[in-house]
């Protein structure tokens, strides 16, 4: 709110009526939004409807067709049945020529009560195509493609697979079956059956007579069902997904099997609730409408499922929406052209009002507002003229006024400044005199109290000094009798560098001693080598003499033995030699350092006895010159004392000269005041009317 108050009115203006038009308009734009929304789903429901039903109303009627046929089929062979007028073999002729007539139909049958159809049952036993086992006639004519056979069923007394017989015999109403798989030639495909009750004229039941219908040919159907974009399926009344124009995938399931969604949506469908909005598998949002069909007069129905994008549907509704928000924007920009024209017309003559009251306060009465219009800003108008005129004639009375009153206060003000300058100057040499005689006083004490601690700070010096002098005498002694022992320490030090020199001499020539050693044995080593080749030509030489060089050979074989001892032992000594040389190496290193460190400690104690002979002389020095400060620091003490006496008898002196200071001063004080508060009410008065001078000057009448 804080930018809001601190806005020009224009912008209030503009803002408000701008903010306000926004939600008139966005409340109308909302509004016929909604209503048009529900105006275009209800048009696209209808519309999807009336496609759904057309697609319904196709299906219906292809299968009308069959269930047509049926009933004239039915009422043919009750007429046969009733005159005799058919033999078996003729009604299967019939039924034959009725299922070539439907290339879509895999099946024709019909099943009769016994001895209901001719009485012949008992010799029709086995008969095939002609009768089942106890004879009743049941023929079921199948095809596949132009090959057509003739069998009698069985099992239909079976709940469950007999339910095509068994519901349309207790119900005595049209059936249509669920789907079931049926394989031709080795093919399994799925099938329904549309199946009749045969009744006769006292409805009386008499039989069945059914058509076997492939799904395929609903398949086709329904992929050329695409209203809208969309796709429809085919559910029987128990759920079973037929038909699916996009999803092949799903038939032969149930439909509430994908999802829980479809779930629901089935059990809302069998509650009669036929309009669903959801998710298609791939995502997108859309309608579900669900059409019965129905057959002749069974109860539950099939259901067409037309499923149809949202978008398309709603696609009308986008249109016009674009268009009403095209319509909305441009009004709004024109409207809002209008408001700001408007708004700059009051706010044109707002800032006239302003800049007059601008001149008003800068004290300029001489200009006046022209007054165009009679509505509320020409009457305000007015009414600020006569306001500024009436402050003309003020301002002018009272600059008169003030002129007078201006040099009357500065008569006075000269008067009560000259008096007020004689006070001050006696009040200030008389402050002079006793805050001279005060300061007097104090310096005194405070030079009392100085010498007092300056004589005690003396006596302590001295104390200090004799004690000191005592320390530093001990101290002399002992800085002595450290010297004397830095001497000695230096000597011994000096006899140990020469016993380590000495060392590291002996050592440098074990070394060389050892290396010479070490060339003996390489030379022992080489011998010994030569020596065991020798012996060995020697052994080879002896066996090729045979038995008399058997005696040279085993010379031989010793002295190789022999060569082989000595050149172990050469390599042990080498071993040993070359150990020796190493520790003598590292023996030589550790002398050599121990050498320099010992050379370093020479030094080291050396430079610590020449620092002990400075520090004996220093504190000589020093002894001598305490002795001569606890002398004077005595003098010193002797004169403070008499220092002290003397400033006595001044701080007496000051005391009194303050004293009688301090009371004429007070009565100066006195009078000086009283001049001063006469001089500031003649300044205030001087300031105050050379103020509103200054202010009448301002104005401009």
């Amino acid at each position: 709110m804080g930018w809001y108050h601190n806005r020009s009115v224009k912008t209030k203006l503009i803002a408000t009526l701008g903010l306000v038009m926004l939600l008139a308009f966005g409340a109308l734009i909302g509004t016929n939004v909604i209503q048009l929304y529900n105006v275009s789903i209800a048009n696209g429901e209808y519309a999807a409807r009336e496609e759904a039903m057309k697609g319904a109303a196709g299906f219906e009627k292809q299968l009308n067709a069959y269930s047509s046929s049926l009933h004239t089929l039915e009422q043919l062979l009750i007429d046969a049945s009733k005159e005799q007028l058919l033999s078996r073999e003729d009604a299967v002729q019939i039924l034959t020529a009725e299922l070539l007539r439907h290339p879509h139909a895999q099946g024709i049958f019909t099943i009769w009560e016994p001895n209901t159809f001719d009485g012949q049952d008992a010799a029709n036993k086995n008969n095939q195509g002609y009768g089942d086992e106890s004879g009743r006639f049941s023929p079921f004519i199948t095809r596949s493609g132009d090959t057509v056979a003739v069998a009698p069923l069985s099992g239909y007394e079976t709940e469950g697979s007999g339910d095509y017989y068994l519901i349309p015999k207790s119900t005595k109403q049209p059936y249509w079956g669920e789907p079931f798989p049926f394989s031709i030639n080795g093919a399994e495909k799925v099938m329904t059956s549309i199946v009749l009750p045969i009744l006769d004229e006292q409805e009386t039941f008499q039989g069945i007579i059914g058509i076997m219908l492939s799904l395929e040919q609903l398949q086709q159907t329904a992929i050329e069902l695409d209203p809208f974009g969309g796709f429809t399926s085919i559910i029987s009344s128990d759920g079973m997904m037929v038909a699916n124009g996009r999803y092949p995938d799903e038939i032969m399931t149930h439909y509430g099997e994908h999802s829980e969604e479809r779930s629901l949506i089935w059990s809302s469908v069998q509650q009669g609730d036929l309009t669903h909005y959801s998710l298609d598998r791939s995502g997108a949002e859309v309608i579900r409408l669900f059409t019965p069909v129905f057959i002749d007069e069974v109860e539950n129905p099939w259901m067409l499922s037309t499923v149809i994008n949202r978008s398309v549907i709603l696609e009308g509704f986008y249109n016009e929406l674009t268009n009403s928000i095209i319509i909305a924007v441009v009004a709004l920009l024109l409207l809002a052209a209008l408001l700001y024209f408007s708004i700059q017309s009051i706010v044109k003559q707002l800032r006239a009002v302003n800049a007059m009251s601008q001149r008003l306060s800068e004290g300029d009465f001489t200009n006046k507002l022209t007054v165009k219009h009679r509505d509320e800003f020409g009457l305000m108008a007015g009414h600020l003229n006569d306001m500024i005129e009436n402050l003309r004639q003020t301002v002018r009375k009272v600059s008169e006024h003030s002129l007078s009153v201006g040099a009357t206060s500065e008569q006075l003000m000269a008067s009560a400044e000259q008096t007020s300058q004689a006070a001050e100057t006696i009040a200030s040499s008389i402050q002079e005199v006793a805050s001279g005689a005060e300061t007097q006083r104090q310096n005194a004490q405070e030079s009392s109290r100085a010498m007092t601690e300056m004589a005690v700070g003396i006596q302590r010096i001295a104390e200090s000094a004799s004690s000191v002098s005592d320390s530093t005498s001990a101290v002399s002694g002992k800085t002595r009798e450290g010297h004397s022992h830095i001497q000695s320490a230096v000597q011994q030090i000096s006899v140990v560098a020469a016993s380590v020199e000495s060392s590291s001499e002996v050592i440098k020539r074990l070394s060389e001693q050892s290396d010479t050693i070490g060339k003996f044995v390489q030379v022992i080593t080489g011998i010994s080598s030569q020596t065991n080749i020798l012996a060995l030509n020697a052994a080879i030489e002896a066996s090729r003499v045979g038995e008399h060089g058997r005696g040279f050979a085993v010379v031989a074989e010793e002295v190789r033995k022999l060569a082989v001892q000595s050149n172990e032992a050469a390599i042990q000594i080498a071993e040993l030699v070359e150990s020796i040389q190493l520790e003598t190496k590292q023996a030589v290193e550790a002398m050599q350092q121990g050498s320099v460190d010992v050379a370093q400690g020479v030094r080291s104690v050396q430079e610590s006895g020449q620092i002990f002979a400075s520090i004996l002389h220093e504190m000589e020095t020093v002894s001598t010159q305490i002795s001569e400060v606890s002398a004077a620091a005595e003098q010193m003490s002797a004169s403070s004392e008499q220092v002290s006496a003397t400033i006595t008898q001044l701080e007496h002196i000051a005391d009194t000269s303050a004293d009688n200071a301090q009371s004429v001063a007070s009565a100066s004080e006195e009078q000086l005041a009283t001049m001063e508060e006469i001089n500031a009410a003649a300044t205030s008065l001087s300031a105050m009317v050379q103020e509103l001078i200054e202010l009448m000057e301002k104005f401009k009448t």
